[in-house]
């Protein structure tokens, strides 16, 4: 009896070592899975870097944009101011 009991300890140590085998790799594929992950975060931190980055020069762009937006706005009035001045100059030219 004492042999069978052995075998039968045998054969637990055996599926206990490959058990152990298959736990290492499992491990060893979660290492990689993991450093997988670190170097995708840092490429996700560097582009919302670079975002942030573009987002301010867009920011002042709009700024500048809308200020020259608004220089134009004048100087379309102040040139129909003119041109309205002219037209009624030399009407009351033509006229009198």
């Amino acid at each position: 009896m004492s042999e069978q009991r052995l075998d039968r300890i045998e054969k637990s140590i055996d599926r206990l070592t490959g058990k152990v085998d298959d736990m290492a790799t499992v491990v060893t594929a979660l290492a990689r899975i993991e450093e997988k992950h670190v170097a995708v975060a840092s490429r996700l931190d560097h582009h919302d870097d670079r975002l942030n980055k573009h987002s301010g020069r867009l920011d002042a762009v709009e700024k500048v944009t809308l200020t020259t937006t608004n220089k134009a706005n004048n100087n379309e009035w102040f040139i129909r101011i003119v041109i309205a001045a002219a037209v009624s100059g030399i009407a009351y030219m033509l006229r009198g």
